[in-house]
């Protein structure tokens, strides 16, 4: 009996244990595959996401025209920054490879960091080009609409991530399944 006890109480503890604290919901919206194309720090931190003109709680505010949105999806180049980003990613891991091995040669680890800077600014100048075409399209009044929408934004998400939420599996808080647990 007290083995049977003891069993039980193993798994109950391996069980509990195993569960998951994550704030994010597995039921939420997916996550936009190409906001890794704009940069999460470097001076252009604030840009607008990847292709925000189809995103319509950016979009609708702005009262595009077919012909800006067709404009913006003609200058859209997030494609081939994200493809030099995740370049950019392979070149950084290569020289933390080098980094890490046990006889890396001085010459090696400057030319991998000099391809690391290339690519680095090769996506910076592709993201800077398209940000003046995307400012170009739009008027200044829809600029300076899209840019409060953005900080909206930020400013709901910070708000709702200042508090840690209890409970487990995107169910929003509670104090765990059971009262008292």
């Amino acid at each position: 009996m007290k083995r049977f006890l003891f069993l039980s109480l193993a798994a109950l503890l391996a069980f509990s244990c195993s569960t998951t604290d994550s704030d994010e919901s597995s039921y939420g919206p997916a996550r936009d595959e190409t906001a890794a194309a704009r940069p999460a720090a470097g001076g252009l931190e604030l840009l607008p996401p990847a292709q925000w003109w189809h995103q319509p709680l950016l979009a609708e505010p702005l009262k595009l025209t077919a012909g800006q949105v067709q404009a913006l999806d003609k200058a859209d180049q997030s494609g081939e920054v994200q493809r030099i980003g995740n370049d950019t990613f392979v070149a950084a891991r290569e020289l933390r490879d080098l980094l890490d091995s046990s006889q890396p040669a001085p010459a090696d680890i400057v030319a991998a960091g000099q391809r690391l800077r290339a690519l680095r600014d090769s996506m910076f100048d592709r993201q800077v080009t398209m940000l003046a075409g995307e400012r170009g399209i739009v008027t200044q009044e829809q600029w300076q609409t899209l840019q409060t929408e953005l900080q909206q934004q930020r400013t709901r998400r910070n708000r709702n991530n200042d508090f840690p939420r209890r409970g487990g599996r995107g169910m929003g808080g509670g104090r765990g399944r059971w009262p008292g647990f």
